[in-house]
Protein backbone atom coordinates (compact mmCIF):
# COMPACT_ATOMS: atom_id res chain seq x y z
CA UNK A 1 0.00 0.00 0.00
CA UNK A 2 2.90 2.43 0.65
CA UNK A 3 4.64 2.49 -2.33
CA UNK A 4 1.09 3.18 -3.84
CA UNK A 5 0.64 6.31 -2.33
CA UNK A 6 3.82 7.09 -3.02
CA UNK A 7 3.23 7.37 -6.72
CA UNK A 8 0.10 9.08 -5.59
CA UNK A 9 1.52 11.90 -4.20
CA UNK A 10 4.36 12.36 -6.21
CA UNK A 11 1.61 12.46 -9.20
CA UNK A 12 -0.50 14.93 -7.30
CA UNK A 13 2.60 16.87 -6.62
CA UNK A 14 3.94 17.32 -10.04
CA UNK A 15 -0.02 17.93 -11.56
CA UNK A 16 0.34 20.66 -8.69
CA UNK A 17 3.07 22.10 -10.23
CA UNK A 18 2.01 22.20 -13.75
CA UNK A 19 -1.32 23.94 -12.47
CA UNK A 20 0.85 26.42 -10.82
CA UNK A 21 3.08 26.81 -14.30
CA UNK A 22 -0.39 27.33 -16.09
CA UNK A 23 -1.58 29.75 -13.81
CA UNK A 24 1.75 31.79 -13.82
CA UNK A 25 1.17 31.81 -17.64
CA UNK A 26 -2.10 32.46 -17.92
CA UNK A 27 -2.01 35.64 -15.20
CA UNK A 28 1.08 37.38 -17.44
CA UNK A 29 -0.66 37.12 -20.42
CA UNK A 30 -3.68 38.99 -19.17
CA UNK A 31 -1.22 42.02 -18.34
CA UNK A 32 -2.12 45.54 -19.95
CA UNK A 33 -0.74 46.69 -23.48
CA UNK A 34 1.62 49.99 -22.71
CA UNK A 35 1.39 52.58 -25.81
CA UNK A 36 1.97 51.04 -28.93
CA UNK A 37 1.29 47.73 -28.34
CA UNK A 38 -2.10 46.32 -28.68
CA UNK A 39 -2.77 43.01 -27.24
CA UNK A 40 -6.47 42.97 -28.75
CA UNK A 41 -10.18 43.00 -27.40
CA UNK A 42 -9.46 39.28 -25.86
CA UNK A 43 -7.58 40.69 -23.10
CA UNK A 44 -8.70 43.88 -22.59
CA UNK A 45 -9.78 45.59 -18.91
CA UNK A 46 -13.59 45.22 -18.27
CA UNK A 47 -14.52 49.12 -19.14
CA UNK A 48 -16.56 50.69 -16.30
CA UNK A 49 -19.39 53.42 -17.17
CA UNK A 50 -18.42 56.81 -15.68
CA UNK A 51 -20.95 58.90 -14.47
CA UNK A 52 -24.00 60.44 -16.94
CA UNK A 53 -26.95 62.67 -17.46
CA UNK A 54 -28.92 63.00 -20.35
CA UNK A 55 -31.67 65.92 -20.75
CA UNK A 56 -34.13 66.25 -23.70
CA UNK A 57 -36.49 68.21 -25.21
CA UNK A 58 -38.56 68.86 -28.22
CA UNK A 59 -35.27 70.61 -29.67
CA UNK A 60 -32.05 69.70 -28.20
CA UNK A 61 -30.53 65.90 -26.39
CA UNK A 62 -27.56 67.29 -24.08
CA UNK A 63 -25.83 64.60 -22.64
CA UNK A 64 -22.67 65.16 -19.93
CA UNK A 65 -20.07 62.83 -18.88
CA UNK A 66 -18.32 63.43 -15.82
CA UNK A 67 -14.67 62.34 -15.01
CA UNK A 68 -13.69 63.56 -11.83
CA UNK A 69 -13.87 67.34 -12.10
CA UNK A 70 -13.86 67.55 -16.13
CA UNK A 71 -17.50 67.38 -17.40
CA UNK A 72 -17.80 66.51 -21.14
CA UNK A 73 -21.02 67.60 -22.70
CA UNK A 74 -22.62 66.56 -26.37
CA UNK A 75 -25.42 68.69 -27.65
CA UNK A 76 -27.49 67.28 -30.37
CA UNK A 77 -30.35 68.23 -32.15
CA UNK A 78 -33.67 65.65 -30.90
CA UNK A 79 -35.60 65.49 -34.33
CA UNK A 80 -32.89 64.23 -36.21
CA UNK A 81 -29.71 63.63 -33.58
CA UNK A 82 -27.21 65.89 -35.66
CA UNK A 83 -24.74 67.55 -33.73
CA UNK A 84 -25.46 71.65 -32.97
CA UNK A 85 -22.35 73.56 -33.35
CA UNK A 86 -21.53 77.12 -32.09
CA UNK A 87 -24.48 76.67 -29.07
CA UNK A 88 -24.45 78.87 -26.07
CA UNK A 89 -24.39 76.63 -23.22
CA UNK A 90 -25.18 78.30 -19.44
CA UNK A 91 -24.82 75.51 -17.26
CA UNK A 92 -25.87 75.46 -13.72
CA UNK A 93 -24.92 72.43 -10.81
CA UNK A 94 -27.01 72.60 -7.64
CA UNK A 95 -27.51 75.91 -8.48
CA UNK A 96 -23.74 77.06 -9.10
CA UNK A 97 -23.10 78.41 -12.70
CA UNK A 98 -20.30 76.32 -14.53
CA UNK A 99 -18.24 77.94 -17.56
CA UNK A 100 -19.04 76.10 -20.64
CA UNK A 101 -16.58 76.29 -23.45
CA UNK A 102 -17.16 74.76 -27.19
CA UNK A 103 -14.85 71.87 -27.89
CA UNK A 104 -15.94 70.59 -31.31
CA UNK A 105 -19.13 70.51 -33.59
CA UNK A 106 -21.37 69.15 -31.13
CA UNK A 107 -18.86 69.05 -28.09
CA UNK A 108 -18.48 71.16 -25.12
CA UNK A 109 -16.61 70.93 -21.83
CA UNK A 110 -16.88 72.18 -18.56
CA UNK A 111 -14.78 72.32 -14.93
CA UNK A 112 -16.07 72.00 -11.81
CA UNK A 113 -14.59 74.30 -9.29
CA UNK A 114 -14.50 71.15 -7.02
CA UNK A 115 -15.24 67.67 -6.86
CA UNK A 116 -18.91 66.35 -6.52
CA UNK A 117 -19.84 64.31 -3.07
CA UNK A 118 -21.82 61.21 -3.74
CA UNK A 119 -25.32 61.56 -3.70
CA UNK A 120 -27.87 62.93 -6.87
CA UNK A 121 -27.09 66.63 -8.10
CA UNK A 122 -29.12 68.14 -10.19
CA UNK A 123 -28.38 69.91 -13.78
CA UNK A 124 -30.35 72.76 -15.13
CA UNK A 125 -28.57 73.83 -18.57
CA UNK A 126 -30.23 77.15 -21.00
CA UNK A 127 -29.39 75.90 -24.60
CA UNK A 128 -29.50 79.09 -27.18
CA UNK A 129 -28.51 77.86 -30.98
CA UNK A 130 -29.64 80.49 -33.45
CA UNK A 131 -33.26 81.51 -32.99
CA UNK A 132 -33.70 78.40 -31.20
CA UNK A 133 -33.54 78.32 -27.04
CA UNK A 134 -34.42 76.07 -24.32
CA UNK A 135 -34.08 74.76 -21.04
CA UNK A 136 -33.18 71.26 -20.00
CA UNK A 137 -33.01 69.72 -16.65
CA UNK A 138 -31.34 66.43 -15.53
CA UNK A 139 -29.77 64.44 -12.61
CA UNK A 140 -26.55 63.33 -12.08
CA UNK A 141 -26.12 60.15 -9.59
CA UNK A 142 -23.14 59.30 -7.77
CA UNK A 143 -24.36 56.63 -5.64
CA UNK A 144 -21.94 53.56 -5.50
CA UNK A 145 -19.40 53.80 -8.57
CA UNK A 146 -16.65 54.57 -6.53
CA UNK A 147 -16.41 50.62 -5.43
CA UNK A 148 -16.66 49.55 -9.49
CA UNK A 149 -14.35 52.18 -10.48
CA UNK A 150 -11.97 50.70 -7.58
CA UNK A 151 -12.74 47.52 -8.32
CA UNK A 152 -11.63 48.03 -11.72
CA UNK A 153 -8.78 50.18 -10.90
CA UNK A 154 -7.28 47.02 -9.00
CA UNK A 155 -3.69 45.90 -10.45
CA UNK A 156 -3.72 42.20 -11.84
CA UNK A 157 -1.98 40.30 -9.24
CA UNK A 158 -4.09 41.46 -6.30
CA UNK A 159 -7.11 39.78 -8.66
CA UNK A 160 -5.40 36.65 -8.70
CA UNK A 161 -3.93 36.73 -5.00
CA UNK A 162 -7.10 34.77 -3.62
CA UNK A 163 -5.89 31.68 -5.95
CA UNK A 164 -2.40 32.05 -5.37
CA UNK A 165 -2.62 31.56 -2.02
CA UNK A 166 -5.02 28.32 -2.35
CA UNK A 167 -2.80 27.12 -4.67
CA UNK A 168 -0.01 27.29 -2.31
CA UNK A 169 -1.69 26.21 0.52
CA UNK A 170 -2.44 22.56 -1.65
CA UNK A 171 1.45 22.41 -2.47
CA UNK A 172 2.81 22.42 1.15
CA UNK A 173 -0.50 19.76 1.97
CA UNK A 174 1.05 18.02 -0.96
CA UNK A 175 4.40 18.51 0.46
CA UNK A 176 3.80 17.57 3.84
CA UNK A 177 2.38 14.40 2.57
CA UNK A 178 5.13 13.40 0.75
CA UNK A 179 7.65 14.24 4.01
CA UNK A 180 5.13 12.18 5.90
CA UNK A 181 4.92 9.14 3.49
CA UNK A 182 8.94 8.98 2.81
CA UNK A 183 9.29 8.70 6.47
CA UNK A 184 6.69 5.84 7.00
CA UNK A 185 8.38 4.40 3.99
CA UNK A 186 12.29 4.49 5.63
CA UNK A 187 10.09 3.27 9.08
CA UNK A 188 9.12 0.62 7.62
CA UNK A 189 12.13 -0.05 5.97
CA UNK A 190 14.34 0.17 8.81
CA UNK A 191 12.09 -2.23 10.70
CA UNK A 192 11.77 -4.56 8.15
CA UNK A 193 15.52 -5.03 8.32
CA UNK A 194 15.88 -5.38 11.46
Amino acid sequence: MLPFMLSFTRRLFGASLALLAALALGWTSTAHADAGHDHGEAHAAPATALPRFAATSEDFELVGVLQGQHLSLYLDRAPDNSPVDGAQITLEVNGTAVPVQAHGTGEYEATLPQPLPEGEHAIAATVVAGAQSDLLAAALDLHGDEAAHAEAAAPAWRKALPWAAGLAALMAAIAIALVATQRARRTTAAGGAA
